[in-house]
């Protein structure tokens, strides 16, 4: 009696049969429908029309490897036969999925869209399309010997619904949009001016030779609530109309700035060069006299030698000095590859020293080696991820979900698995069991409630990349509990309240441009 009670709870909670699939994508490109469904569908023929509803491609459906839920069965139709431009819909019995469209260049309408959203988040006198001149007064030095001391910090970009700024993500997001400059030459201007933004507030985060900035603002810009930038300047408010600078010394922060300053370097001249250089070489010393992870309320560091081995790779790349390879191959060596993003940055020091981030391979052997073994062991980590489940998401149900799946797509790109890469696209952009894009302003059921202050004057921050599904442990341990009929382990809902699933962030959009870029290349 209890199991019969139990099976008709699970049929009536049980979410519809559905097909879902992702896009816009190249021709060539591995491309699936992914069928949820009550039962199994395994055989059962599928056709694919045009969007004059002609019939264009028949198959039979093939059993999805990896976990379908929140369904109990999961079925695939194989798309990759489909090269030609145009928009076109799978159907299974009475279900139809929602058109995707097949483009010779899929990735050059998603990036002008991501690139926005740095544009959004620009600070200080900064040029931004969602708001006016903003914290012009930043910033007062918090403690330590330079304590009330104002530095000008104005400028940078404000890390995600909120207006903090921190050295840790500008610095995470400046070096992958230069790699992705690097990897797609055709839009290095706009990406390398994007990059410029948070090049120039890390110049100026470093004032002193013994100051290091780690993060402008405090937890009471949360306190304040969603506001305009620019009305923060007239503010009475202790910290809010003129805001505190924290400072110390933290590996893992110096070695993501010094890895930024490098690159950027690399693609200066004269002066700038000089400087850029001077920034990196210091920020980079700094982190091997801290060897420490910094540890505040916001992005905590789990370690700092991947960080250092990638400000290492990329000296060594732009200096030539033996020392930073060797650096970079006892840093890489102690470092795990199995993520990428903020806080697992080793892969790019990886990727920079196998030559796949858009320059040759590097000359010293041992530090080449190493770095294309760490990639490969990276690209197989993430297929083996994306083949735990049915959407083939590389990227594990955690806090920022998409960054996770994104950084690692673009991981697989470079490693050479497109396959995983072009999963990952689909997966941001509606091959999900939500059939729904993570991108404000982009793709099917696009976010219209993101956790963002501009949502609250009528205002949409277009490019910004949600922090996307979720486990439900993390969402109700934050006070949430999601409105969501596919939840299973996991949840999604696009509403302001919960900054879990619908907060974007800095580094949730530069990894998905760095995806972008590595599909492209």
């Amino acid at each position: 009696m209890i199991l019969t009670a139990l099976a008709v709870a699970l049929a009536l909670v049980a979410p519809p049969d559905a097909v879902r699939t992702g896009g816009p994508s190249a021709p060539g490109d591995v491309k699936i429908a992914v069928v949820g469904s009550s039962r199994e569908l395994a055989g059962t023929p599928f056709s694919v029309v045009d969007a004059g509803g002609r019939v264009v491609l028949v198959g039979t459906l093939a059993k999805a490897t990896g976990a379908p839920a929140p369904w109990p069965h999961g079925a695939v139709a194989d798309l990759s036969e489909l090269r030609k431009p145009g928009a076109y819909s799978v159907r299974v019995g009475s279900l139809t999925s929602r058109p995707w469209v097949v483009q010779a260049r899929p990735g050059r309408e998603l990036l002008r869209v991501l690139l926005r959203f740095f544009w959004a988040q620009a600070d200080g006198r900064e040029r931004s399309w969602l708001h006016g001149p903003s914290h012009l007064d930043d910033a007062v030095v918090a403690g330590g010997t330079y304590r009330g001391r104002r530095f000008d910090l104005s400028g940078g970009w404000m890390d995600a619904g909120d207006m903090l700024k921190f050295t840790q993500t500008t610095s995470f997001t400046a070096a992958l949009l230069e790699a992705a400059a690097r990897l797609d030459p055709a839009a290095a201007k706009e990406l390398n001016g994007a990059a410029d933004v948070g090049l120039r507030w890390l110049i100026k985060a470093h004032p002193l030779p013994d100051l290091f900035v780690l993060q402008v603002g405090d937890l009471r810009d949360h306190d304040v609530g969603f506001r305009p930038p620019e009305s923060d300047d007239g503010s009475g408010r202790p910290g809010i109309g003129q805001r505190l600078a924290a400072t110390g010394e933290a590996a893992d922060v110096a070695g993501k700035a010094a890895t930024a300053l490098a690159l950027a370097a690399a693609r200066a001249k004269g002066a700038r060069r000089a400087t850029l250089l001077r920034h990196a070489e210091e920020w980079y010393a700094m982190g091997k006299r801290a060897r420490r992870a910094w540890k505040p309320e916001f992005y905590a560091g789990s370690d700092w030698r991947d960080d250092l081995a990638a400000g290492a790779a990329a000296l060594y790349r732009l200096t030539g000095r033996t020392e930073y390879a060797r650096d970079a191959e006892i840093f890489l060596r102690r470092s795990d590859v199995f993520g990428f993003g903020w806080d697992a940055f080793a892969v790019f020091a990886a990727a920079n020293l196998c030559g796949k981030l858009g320059a040759p391979p590097a000359a010293d052997e041992r530090a080449r080696d190493l770095g294309c073994a760490k990639l490969a062991q990276a690209g197989e980590a993430a297929a083996e991820r994306a083949g735990a489940n049915a959407w083939g998401t590389p990227g594990p149900f955690v806090w920022g979900q998409t960054a996770e799946s994104s950084g690692a797509g673009a991981v697989a790109a470079l490693a050479g698995r497109r396959d995983i890469a072009a999963r990952a696209r689909d997966w941001l952009l509606g091959l999900n069991p939500w059939s729904a894009s993570f991108v404000v302003g982009f793709g099917p059921n696009a976010p219209r409630h993101p956790h963002h202050w501009a949502g609250s004057f009528g205002r949409l921050p277009t490019g910004a990349v949600v922090g996307g599904p979720a486990q439900l442990k993390t969402q109700r341990a934050h006070g949430f509990e999601p409105h969501d009929p596919y939840a299973w382990a996991v949840a999604y809902e696009d509403r302001v309240a919960n900054y879990v699933t619908s907060e974007p962030a800095l580094d949730y959009v530069a990894a998905s441009v760095l995806l972008v870029a590595a599909l492209g290349a």
